[in-house]
């Protein structure tokens, strides 16, 4: 999918005469209102077309037009795409050691943090999460992480007891695990499907950020949202490529690739806190109570944190082959630690930018990296 042509073609005649633009194509499944798009490649593209002069642009294909979510990573490694956004959830047997992040998603709700320590934990602190994607002919770059899940139902829901033989449309992973140990039934359906499933019936809670009120119209079935420590989703690389298209670039575009690459992350989930934010501000006008991280919950929340680790290297190990699954969660915890310390220390988004470059992507060679 990789096209190069003149510079001259692209505008750019101020450049030498021979020089080469390669266009590379992007898939991605969601549309053009996400952030992934509108905040992610909408600050990453102009970025690196401006830092490379014009030699990489970028040509995206929104929608599921190209590539739809679960074929994506083996379409992005076929070469359909030169660039997607991928979730690792829909391919647990390809990317085993990365689920790892996954199953950890309900130890932090702070996205910055988290997108920043999964970030760092899969490129410089998990090899095998590496050799995994190298596998499937695809190069890491980074995730982004969103906004704090919530539980959005008729009904306010304070303690477990609340929930216990009710239907939760859960996002997977341990959330699976913990309404499954709360007494209630795990109900897997897209977000695209939640607002008939709340509205008929066929789930009485949805387990979705706050955002997902305006997003998805939820507050027109549902009049209450609980929030509380139930994590991220932070599974999601905001731009992997197809390791021949990567390798076909020049080590400096590469280097200016992943240079950037902080500023996407950073601005992808500050979308979705923004998002988020507007929802809850909005909630009462629309007759949602907002029930803020009740006391009972957050203790049940914490209790299940305490023992869930032991489920997720068993689970590592015995079902996936994930070998030292306990040493690498260490090393994922001890990072989220680092990170969770860093955003409440730094000021402004380009002190969190430059924070990422000089600890994660400097530390990558433009030369290696990827190859």
């Amino acid at each position: 999918m990789k096209k190069t042509l003149p510079i001259a073609l692209v505008g750019l005649a101020t450049l030498t005469t021979g020089a080469m633009a390669t266009e590379l194509t992007i898939s991605s499944w969601v549309a053009p209102s996400h952030p992934t798009i509108f905040a992610g490649y909408e600050t990453y593209f102009p970025a690196v077309e401006e830092a490379t002069k014009g030699e990489v642009t970028f040509k995206l294909v929104s929608g599921g037009a190209l590539l739809g979510g679960k074929e994506t990573l083996t379409g992005l490694g076929d070469g359909v795409a030169d660039g997607s956004v991928l979730a690792l959830t829909y391919n647990p047997a390809q990317l085993p050691t990365s689920q790892l992040v996954a199953e950890l998603a309900m130890l932090s709700g702070n996205s910055l943090a988290v997108a920043a320590a999964v970030t760092e934990f899969t490129l410089l602190n998990c090899q095998p999460c590496i050799t995994e994607f190298s596998a499937q002919n695809v190069v890491y770059t980074g995730s982004y992480a969103t906004a704090p899940y919530a539980l959005i139902s008729k009904g306010d829901i304070t303690s477990l007891a609340d929930i216990a033989g009710k239907r939760i449309r859960s996002p997977g992973g341990a959330w699976d695990r913990w309404i499954t140990e709360s007494g209630a039934t795990v109900v897997h359906t897209s977000s695209s499907e939640m607002y008939e499933a709340l509205d008929k019936g066929m789930i009485d809670v949805a387990m979705q950020p706050a955002a997902a009120l305006k997003s998805h119209s939820l507050w027109d079935v549902a009049n209450s949202i609980t929030l509380g420590s139930f994590g991220v989703y932070n599974s999601g690389p905001l731009l992997s490529f197809n390791k021949d298209a990567w390798g076909e670039l020049t080590p400096e575009n590469r280097r200016v690739m992943l240079d950037k690459m902080a500023l996407a992350i950073v601005a992808t989930t500050e979308a979705y806190l923004t998002q988020n934010a507007a929802a809850k501000t909005e909630a009462p006008e629309h007759g949602v109570t907002l029930v803020e991280k009740p006391a009972k919950l957050e203790e049940e929340i914490a209790a299940f944190n305490g023992q869930d680790i032991s489920a997720v290297i068993e689970k590592a190990e015995n079902v996936y082959g994930v070998k030292d699954a306990k040493s690498l969660i260490e090393s994922y915890t001890q990072l989220l630690a680092k990170w969770q310390g860093i955003t409440s220390e730094v000021a402004s988004r380009e002190e969190l930018v430059a924070r990422m470059k000089a600890d994660i992507f400097d530390k990558l060679s433009e030369t290696d990296y990827g190859l």
